[in-house]
């Protein structure tokens, strides 16, 4: 097995224990635990802790991006908005764990500067897959031409995750259907058909 695909591996080993267990239980031990085999094998492809949450929370951006960008095929005007905001919501159980993942590494993230910055360069880049698709809606004219892109997906972005977050706390969650309605409302309000 390459290098890579152990890694993946481990990764993988790390990011099914962070769901189930959240951060704080996250050890070398526990993912060596999840994989069935010894202590000594997490090092080898992760010096430390961080080094291996970082590349999970690297794995939740890539997960996120492909989500979106598979969402989008086939699809045109604000229906594209929908389906690629719709990759962060918790609908499926693929996204339930990416959330719960964003969440824990989040938390584990606050008070160490080096965590966020990273956090908030994954982030950064997902919002501008959001700012770039709102200014091609806007161009095409789907979009009301007074809106203002940048400020538009930090809004989406805050919906969603409010969304996401409600969801999550929530004893009974909102459905699948009720998560998407929110959002296709909101988006039908940027419309430049209305």
């Amino acid at each position: 097995m390459a290098q890579s695909d152990r890694r993946l591996e481990v990764s993988e080993a790390a990011w099914q224990v962070i769901v189930r267990e959240g951060l704080d239980r996250t050890s070398m031990r526990a993912i060596a635990q999840e994989m069935s085999c010894t202590t000594g094998v997490v090092p080898h492809y992760f010096r430390n802790k961080q080094e291996l949450i970082l590349f999970a929370l690297h794995q939740v951006a890539a997960r996120l991006q492909v989500l979106m960008e598979r969402a989008v095929t086939d699809l045109s005007g604000c229906d594209r908005l929908v389906a690629m905001l719709s990759s962060f919501l918790p609908i499926d159980q693929e996204r339930q764990e990416i959330l719960r993942v964003w969440v824990a590494f989040l938390g584990y993230a606050v008070g160490r500067a080096d965590l966020m910055a990273d956090h908030q360069q994954s982030a950064g880049e997902l919002r501008q897959m959001i700012i770039q698709e709102l200014v091609t809606l806007q161009r095409q004219g789907d979009i009301r031409s007074d809106v203002d892109p940048e400020q538009e997906a930090n809004v989406l972005l805050a919906l969603v995750n409010g969304v996401s977050l409600d969801t999550l706390i929530q004893a009974t969650s909102l459905s699948q259907q009720q998560q998407i309605l929110i959002l296709q409302r909101y988006v039908d309000g940027l419309s430049a058909r209305l």
